[in-house]
């Protein structure tokens, strides 16, 4: 097998293509990430990564890693970076809210659009990092495609109505499994993970208020860039205007492709808020299911699949 060569804080990749260390300024804070760059630097668009709430630039099992190489093999610029609080960049994580993640994508923008001289650039956001793509769209003018996987709608990215859709996929689940012979067999063994069990099926009604940290932080009136103000505006706290007051962010002019798997449990509901707010609004947007993928594609397969399906969107 070829290894990468490495060259101090570059590397380069059989296939010429190369990734190196990307850091820049946002609110004071050093963030850091890796740039992508197709054989002998000849990109054709730029495109920057939003990973999730909880993740890093690298994505659930290094999702966001194996597309940026991909991307940068059929030609693209990819940023993939560590939002404030997550992965190598600095700043607590406890602080980190939509907002400050919306301030960071800003600032990547910004400091991609120096490093390359480039007027355009697309985004690419996983779950919670695809919904700040869209309420950021406002303070992105040079937003080219919108690639966004797994997203959900804002008001109810975290709330009670979803965790209880989750219930009841889950409660499919079990009693099917409950139907089996060998289930009950596990059990008397002592194989069951009953408290396991429990806490995914009960756990909605203990988790209800616990998010909204998530929308605003911690309310401190010092946090710089967008200021707590916005929270009316930009954060997700009220369920009924939210949503639409986020998405008339997109553009007729702005083509942008979901992609969703079918296994995931809130696929079906997202996709249909998204496809009828599209309709309605006659947005560009391409609408994909992958049969039987997760939330994170997580199979060989499914990530061949995604991977096709995002450079033909890019390619049209």
């Amino acid at each position: 097998m070829t290894m990468p060569q490495i060259l101090n804080h570059k590397i380069t990749n059989p296939d010429h293509s190369s990734e190196e260390i990307f850091s820049f300024t946002a609110n004071a804070r050093r963030l850091h990430g890796v740039l992508h760059l197709p054989p002998r630097g000849q990109w054709r668009e730029a495109i920057i990564f939003s990973h999730g709430w909880s993740g890093n630039r690298c994505g659930p099992a290094d999702l966001l890693t194996e597309l940026a190489r991909t991307l940068a093999e059929a030609g693209y610029a990819v940023l993939r970076f560590d939002f404030s609080g997550r992965g190598e960049s600095e700043g607590e994580g406890l602080n980190t809210s939509l907002l400050t993640m919306a301030d960071d994508l800003c600032a990547a923008s910004l400091a991609l659009q120096k490093s390359l001289g480039c007027k355009k650039i697309s985004y690419l956001g996983l779950c919670s990092g695809a919904n700040v793509i869209i309420g950021t769209l406002k303070r992105l003018p040079e937003a080219d495609k919108l690639l966004l996987l797994s997203v959900y709608p804002f008001s109810d990215g975290d709330t009670f109505a979803r965790d209880l859709n989750r219930t009841r996929h889950f409660l499919h689940i079990y009693w099917r499994k409950a139907c089996r012979a060998e289930t009950w067999a596990r059990l008397v063994k002592g194989e069951v993970r009953l408290k396991q069990v429990l806490h995914v099926l009960l756990g909605p009604l203990f988790k209800r208020g616990q998010n909204q940290r998530k929308e605003i932080g911690h309310g401190s009136s010092s946090k710089p860039g967008s200021g707590v103000k916005a929270a009316a505006r930009e954060g997700r706290q009220d369920a009924l205007n939210a949503p639409r007051t986020h998405l008339r962010n997109l553009r007729p002019d702005l083509p942008l492709i979901f992609v969703y798997g079918s296994a995931d449990p809130d696929a079906q509901p997202a996709e249909k808020y998204y496809r009828e707010y599209a309709q309605e609004n006659k947005l560009p947007a391409v609408f994909r299911s992958l049969d039987g993928a997760n939330h994170n594609f997580s199979s060989v397969a499914w990530r061949q699949q995604l991977k096709q399906e995002l450079l033909t969107f890019l390619q049209q």
